[in-house]
């Protein structure tokens, strides 16, 4: 099994989830309830990783009126290594429709990085690659840093002899790839963006992920919302369709993907079983309910596309 998980979020943040009954566009909306949580995709992947019981270490930029992030990943049984920066973390604020669990989102940019708190993040980067056998780097950046720092990350990880994982979007996607990370996670609007042309036939998506994998690329999963999800490595492609549930949030389900990824990699699953797995695990988390993954599980139906 894997000895140790890192997580590195560049843009962590606080949560701040607002739901209402139904959400009206230009017009006043009234909560009906409310919560604030730590957030960030890589952060969210150890929380998952943390249900699903195993532990990681979660690496990143936290600012000063966010402090109390790293207590609350202590409490959750994930080691923090985070730099304190000057500035404030950022807020998103997310606004769940209760009435078709749609989302909207604002999120704010984040602190200012300078080269200095960079270096000390790539030297932490180093030490954890040499003691972690995943890393995952995920979400959008802060303000400071350019669009190649992903690929340039991977890099450092993998002549470590970490094996990575890559989520994110648009320009730090696409040079992030020039690094090979082992695994990427792009959702279909991502997918979409860095092909440059819609994919309307989900066998076009296959296709793209066939491309990838022939690029050095081990693994591709494809998140797709409601229309579920495509995995695709050098054995095969699997098509896991969504479960049919009631759904209380959508937000970090693509997060939750990537940690049921990395559990059934770290069990020696195979291709099926890890596409069933990952699917599975986005299942519980749009429902807040992981003591059902294995009923999840069971239930996911896969069909082996190639």
């Amino acid at each position: 099994m894997v000895e140790m998980i890192a997580t590195v979020t560049l843009n962590p943040a606080i949560d701040h989830t607002v739901y209402v009954e139904r959400f009206v566009p230009c017009s006043l909306n009234r909560a009906a309830d409310s919560e604030y949580s730590i957030g960030g995709k890589g952060i969210n992947v150890s929380k998952v990783l943390a249900e699903l019981g195993i532990s990681s270490i979660a690496l990143g930029f936290l600012g000063k009126n966010a402090g109390h992030i790293s207590d609350e990943l202590k409490e959750m049984g994930i080691t923090p290594d985070f730099i304190e920066v000057p500035g404030n973390t950022r807020t998103n604020i997310k606004i769940i429709d209760r009435s078709n669990a749609a989302s909207t989102e604002v999120n704010e940019p984040g602190p200012w990085i300078t080269p200095e708190w960079l270096n000390e993040l790539k030297e932490r980067v180093l030490y954890w690659a040499e003691r972690c056998e995943y890393i995952t780097f995920s979400g959008s950046l802060p303000q400071g840093l350019n669009e190649d720092i992903y690929k340039e990350l991977i890099q450092i990880a993998k002549e470590k002899g970490a094996r990575t994982i890559l989520d994110a979007d648009g320009e730090s996607l696409r040079k992030g790839l020039e690094s090979a990370p082992y695994m990427i996670k792009p959702n279909i609007h991502e997918l979409k963006n860095l092909v440059g042309h819609p994919l309307d036939d989900e066998r076009e998506v296959m296709n793209v992920c066939n491309e990838i994998i022939s690029s050095g690329i081990e693994v591709v999963i494809v998140s797709m919302g409601s229309k579920g999800s495509i995995y695709a490595d050098s054995k095969g492609v699997y098509r896991a369709y969504p479960l049919e549930l009631d759904v209380k949030s959508t937000v970090g389900a693509g997060d939750a993907m990537v940690a049921g990824f990395l559990y059934a990699v770290d069990r020696g699953f195979d291709g099926e079983s890890t596409a069933r797995f990952a699917a599975a695990s986005s299942s519980c988390r749009i429902i807040s309910d992981f003591k059902r993954i294995r009923e999840f599980y069971e239930r996911i139906r896969i069909e082996r596309w190639q």
